[in-house]
């Protein structure tokens, strides 16, 4: 998320830097990225350039586990709508996901499949609660293409922490989940704030359904 979530920007020549444990569990299989670094500088004031980067680990049961860098993700958001101008912010996020090598596709610490996301991000306060919504296509290579839609609702729950709560839904030809999750932003300073969020995904009971998803992290504004 950038400042506030998305669709905001984090400001012209503006760092946004989010250091991070994430991962889930899956029937068979756990993929956690130890270390991720997601990296976001404000071109302009409606810009944000992504870059993201893990250290991944992947169990699978029975197999042990493997370690290397995860798939690459970068992306452009764009804020074409400003809140102080219409009463809402309207932004586009086209993100491209990709493995570094081949060896890390073989190892299985990172997609096997290139993935390009087209989303549109919405977002409005209302009675001092926050709404952030998205949909978007999300194109998989020799796979099947996914939609994407979800909505999360932001609203302080203490002195310094806000409180979060996310409905994400994902469709493919085969089958459709749907992840419920549930976070906080603890503003620890000015340039610092504690991100934390858990769920689990509800929906067919596939084998890459999340029966558990976490993500704990620091945000750094410079």
């Amino acid at each position: 998320m950038a400042q506030g979530g998305p669709p905001l920007t984090p400001g012209d020549g503006k760092w946004e830097i989010n250091l991070a444990t994430l991962g889930g569990h899956t029937l068979r299989r756990w993929d956690v990225d130890v270390f991720d670094a997601d990296i976001n500088y404000g071109l302009g004031e409606h810009i944000q350039l992504k870059a993201d980067v893990p250290w991944a680990v992947a169990h699978v049961a029975g197999q042990g586990s493997r370690s290397g860098l995860g798939a690459a993700n970068l992306g452009v958001k764009w804020r074409f709508v400003d809140a102080d101008d219409n009463g809402f912010d309207l932004s586009t996020y086209p993100q491209y996901l990709s493995a570094w090598s081949s060896d890390a596709k073989r190892r299985g610490v990172a997609s096997a499949n290139a993935q390009l996301y087209l989303p549109v991000e919405f977002a409005k306060t209302i009675g001092g609660y926050e709404f952030v919504a998205e949909v978007g296509r999300n194109f998989v290579e020799h796979d099947s293409d996914q939609w994407e839609a979800g909505v999360v609702a932001a609203h302080g729950c203490a002195d310094a922490v806000e409180c979060l709560i996310e409905v994400h839904q994902t469709w493919t030809p085969r089958d459709s989940h749907t992840l419920l999750n549930f976070g906080l932003h603890w503003k620890l300073s000015e340039r610092s704030i504690l991100l934390a969020s858990a769920g689990r995904e509800f929906g067919s009971n596939s084998p890459d359904r999340q029966r558990f998803a976490f993500y704990f992290g620091i945000q750094l504004l410079r």
